[in-house]
């Protein structure tokens, strides 16, 4: 039993390293080498955020610093951010508002949940004897916060957060949805749908993932089962199986940009060469006309042989 235990703890810790390193490339590689627009910013960030959800499945009681669950009420509040970043990407996107967004409003439950959790270690310290945490603790107390249940409701505030975002993101793509008809003939309106299906596959793949965290971890941890660690690495190994698949969507994606692009770019570029309304180009005139002058001076001579041979 010690020895199935070693091998998927041992699993388990290779998967987060492996599922953090790849998102942490890919991101680099998008924010500084991809250089597509300004909402490739977005994408990066939220990306790395991505990798840090796979990194702190490294960390244990053995090689943090401070006790875990006091680190983990420290990281849970940056997770705030995962759900806005996903939203401004894809409405920036279908928007096609690429100046620079500054710190949105959506970053501010981030902000509130992160200024909590420090009065939650400040609060969890020796610091009994110290005016300073009497002061908190009676401010605290006349704001109803129940300090010593910040770390249980964490999980249920990010869910919420997350399930209100995943509802906008649905009004979102049924207000920006591309009609099958206008599909067919222009180019541009194939881009804007290659975009719009990237959105939202990237968008129904964070679903997906986030109901198998719900089920797997969120509901067991409120219904006091013990989560094992095949209940921490399956949403990991979901996550990490959608990012390869994302991935390999993506480049997908962006080849047939680059040939729609191009094939936008093409008339453009024969109209510089060629003037409006004419169907030869220069070089393939001046050939026609070379055979007309030498066709014409074929058939004067011919005229003239057979006028001499009357003569």
């Amino acid at each position: 039993m010690n020895e199935f235990y070693t091998f998927f703890a041992q699993a388990y810790w290779w998967l987060s390293l492996l599922g953090g390193l790849h998102c942490l490339a890919l991101a680099i590689y998008i924010r500084f080498f991809y250089h597509a627009d300004g909402n490739q910013q977005l994408l990066a960030s939220f990306l790395s955020l991505i990798a840090l959800y796979f990194l702190t499945g490294m960390l244990n009681r053995d090689n943090t610093p401070i006790p875990i669950h006091v680190l983990f009420n420290i990281i849970n509040p940056i997770y705030f951010l995962l759900m806005p970043l996903l939203y401004l990407y894809c409405k920036r996107s279908l928007e096609q508002r690429f100046e620079p967004i500054g710190f949105s409003i959506h970053y501010w439950p981030s902000i509130f949940t992160l200024f909590i959790a420090v009065i939650d270690v400040v609060l969890r310290a020796d610091l009994q004897k110290n005016p300073i945490w009497i002061q908190s603790e009676i401010i605290l107390h006349r704001i109803n916060i129940d300090i010593s249940h910040w770390g249980i409701l964490l999980p249920l505030l990010l869910s919420i957060q997350t399930c209100g975002y995943f509802i906008a993101l649905w009004f979102l793509f049924r207000r920006y949805k591309q009609p099958k008809q206008d599909t067919l003939n222009a180019p541009l309106a194939n881009l804007r749908l290659i975009r719009f299906r990237w959105l939202f596959s990237l968008t129904l793949a964070m679903l997906l993932n986030w109901l198998i965290r719900v089920f797997v971890v969120v509901i067991p941890f409120y219904l006091g089962d013990s989560l094992s660690i095949l209940s921490n690495a399956l949403p990991r190994l979901s996550l990490l199986l959608s990012i390869y698949l994302l991935a390999v969507y993506g480049l997908k994606q962006i080849t047939r940009t680059a040939y729609l692009k191009g094939h936008l770019a093409a008339p453009s570029t024969s109209a510089t060469t060629s003037q409006p309304g004419e169907l030869l180009t220069p070089e393939e005139f001046n050939f026609l006309q070379h055979l007309q002058d030498e066709s014409n001076e074929t058939s004067d001579k011919s005229v003239e042989s057979k006028h001499n041979a009357k003569n």
